[in-house]
């Protein structure tokens, strides 16, 4: 049997690990396709548990000597070695109890197999890699994708180039991936002794500054040590010119410590412990995104409110300016009817079109050209305001969108494809917006409305106000006919009181049509005031209704849009935390059951 069989708490261990790595592939599944990679290293991960087979990956640059120092590790010239790069598939030696010789097809054109009986023991299976710095890029990509289902990666150097820049970044992955990792410096025969020394310093030094990482470093000439032909992993040769033995004994000591399928388990839990801690690191960058785009979209909403109370200050302003305009016109008002309305100017009252003449030139005077400047400037500061609003909302708009573009890199596609088409609609609405306010039409027509309900005011008020002294006359005429009579009658005994009785009765008439006069001319004028006002309170409140009703349209599906996201990136973030806390019981598990498993014999 070349696999690890395994029975009880272990065999519930490993399929616990097998839904696990499967229930991350699914959450990476609903965050987007550009995760395809890595929900595919899962669940490939997850196959390898299945078979529960340990993967020793060796990885290096090409020409390092990888196919050679395997041969030492297993003591046979199995795997071709050449000065060319002769891998271009994964060369995987399985445990089995006899050698083969030839490699059969895993995987057509992908993965070639090989048995032979010193890998370490059933289920140890030793990989080897296409070279790291490859010129061709099938070479790299193979590498790179079996690197994330190894359990142990052996990293091999050249001592004469140690730690190119493409050796550099794939030990970062391996260290990403959360793998135990063994460096070994290979070809060590092509240095002096003090060369030795100082490269593995300096590789123990660039791992330590540059990686933060201090695996256990072995300095060897798998050459040399290939002509031992020792009897493999688990039986070391009899002298060690290539010191080949270091890396058996270590290796040995693993096994020994903690058998395969144990180790299996707990490096695919580190496996996905790495997965879970980069995109929950991934998920709450996007979380705080969302949160800094939900406040720039909240000051926006937070501008409509301030917008708002704006248009009420502009518009108490403008209705000051117009009741100082009609107190002004109620006071021309009052002396003009107080000067025009005596005995001797009667007459003239009664001819209408002197008379509105007069009023409009003497009452109405400049104020047709007040209120138009009152209401032209209000206007003006009512569009330039709201010219100024869209103007804000367009930069706040596209702060937003340029925050966005910025942090492409930490969002996941289909999330910033949404949120990009709500901004760019919120921004064509408010551009269009913006370029409405471009004519004062509304202005010049609120100027004639208001020129022409003045003129239609001094019309209206100089009619009435003869249409009164005509009664207050008539009634006085009445009075002095009444009078004269009574004194053809009685001249000398009521003559006196007579004349006191009509002038005192033309005294009250006359004060009585100046209270009429007035109190019309405060009608008319309070009633055209009130016009007024209440055009520019409709003409507010439509801009207002204007604002708000765009203002909601353009933000309602932003906000939408960024609460969608907070949401979907939460609940993500939730459910890696949920399977985090899996891991930790099944690593739990796994320490508990140490004794057990450990009891068991292993593999000589």
């Amino acid at each position: 049997m070349t696999s690890i069989v395994l029975e009880g708490p272990i065999a519930e261990a490993r399929e616990r690990t097998v839904r696990l790595l499967q229930a991350i592939a699914d959450i990476l599944a609903q965050m987007g396709t550009e995760h395809a990679e890595d929900r595919r290293r899962l669940q490939q991960n997850a196959a390898d548990l299945q078979e529960m087979f340990f993967l020793v990956v060796v990885v290096g640059e090409f020409n390092a000597g990888k196919s050679t120092f395997i041969n030492a590790l297993l003591g046979d010239e199995l795997l071709p070695t050449g000065i060319t790069p002769t891998t271009d598939a994964i060369e995987l030696i399985r445990w089995a109890p006899r050698r083969q010789s030839e490699f059969t097809w895993r995987e057509q054109g992908v993965v070639r197999e090989w048995l032979h009986p010193n890998t370490g023991g059933p289920g140890v299976v030793i990989v080897d890699t296409p070279g790291t710095g490859s010129v061709f890029r099938k070479h790299e990509q193979i590498a790179k994708s079996f690197l994330s289902r190894s359990d142990l990666v052996i990293f091999l150097l050249s001592a004469k180039r140690a730690l190119a820049e493409t050796e550099r970044l794939y030990l970062e992955l391996a260290k990403d991936y959360g793998k135990k990792i063994v460096v070994v410096i290979n070809q060590a025969d092509l240095l002096q002794k003090h060369e030795q020394k100082e490269v593995l310093a300096f590789v123990r030094q660039q791992l330590h500054e540059l990686l933060d990482l201090r695996p256990e470093i072995f300095m060897v000439s798998a050459k040399q040590a290939l002509k031992e032909k020792g009897g493999g992993l688990f039986a070391g040769a009899a002298h060690d010119p290539g010191g080949m033995n270091a890396v058996r004994d270590y290796l040995r000591s693993i096994f020994e410590r903690v058998p395969p399928a144990k180790q299996k388990l707990y490096a695919q839990l580190d496996f996905a412990e790495s997965m879970i801690r980069r995109y929950v690191a991934a998920l709450e960058a996007q979380i705080a995104l969302v949160r800094g785009d939900t406040t720039l979209t909240e000051n926006l909403r937070e501008e409509l409110n301030r917008q708002a109370g704006t248009l009420d200050e502009q518009l108490s302003a403008a209705q000051r300016e117009l009741d100082r305009v009609f107190a002004a016109m109620r006071e021309r008002g009052s002396q003009f009817i107080r000067r025009n309305l005596t005995l001797q100017r009667a007459p003239r009252v009664l001819d209408r079109e002197a008379m509105r003449a007069e009023f409009e030139r003497e009452v109405i005077a400049n104020a047709p050209d007040q209120i138009a400047s009152v209401s032209e400037q209000y206007v003006n500061e009512v569009v330039d305001s709201s010219r100024r609003y869209w103007r804000s909302i367009l930069d706040r708009l596209t702060a937003l969108q340029t925050s966005l573009d910025r942090e492409i890199g930490r969002v996941d596609a289909t999330g910033y494809a949404e949120q990009r088409a709500a901004l760019q609609a919120a921004i064509a609405i408010a551009d269009a917006e913006l370029k409405s306010y471009t004519d004062d039409s509304l202005a010049e027509n609120l100027r004639q409305s208001f020129r022409a309900n003045l003129l239609g005011f001094s019309t209206g008020f100089t009619a009435a106000l003869g249409g009164i002294v005509a009664v207050v006359l008539g009634v006085a005429a009445h009075g002095a006919v009444t009078a004269a009579v009574g004194s053809i009658l009685a001249t000398f005994v009521v003559g006196p009181t007579l004349l006191v009785g009509g002038g005192t009765a033309a005294v009250l008439y006359w004060r009585k049509m100046k209270r009429d006069a007035e109190r019309e001319l405060d009608k008319r004028l309070s009633a055209l005031q009130l016009s007024y006002r209440q055009a520019l309170v409709d003409l507010t409140s439509r801009e207002r209704s204007r604002l708000l009703q765009y203002g909601q349209q353009i933000l309602s599906p932003v906000f939408s849009q960024l609460s969608v996201l907070h949401d979907r990136y939460t609940s993500q973030k939730n459910a890696l935390q949920e399977q985090a806390a899996e891991a930790r019981a099944l690593r739990e598990l796994l320490d508990a059951i140490e004794i057990i498993v450990d009891n068991q014999p292993q593999p000589k």
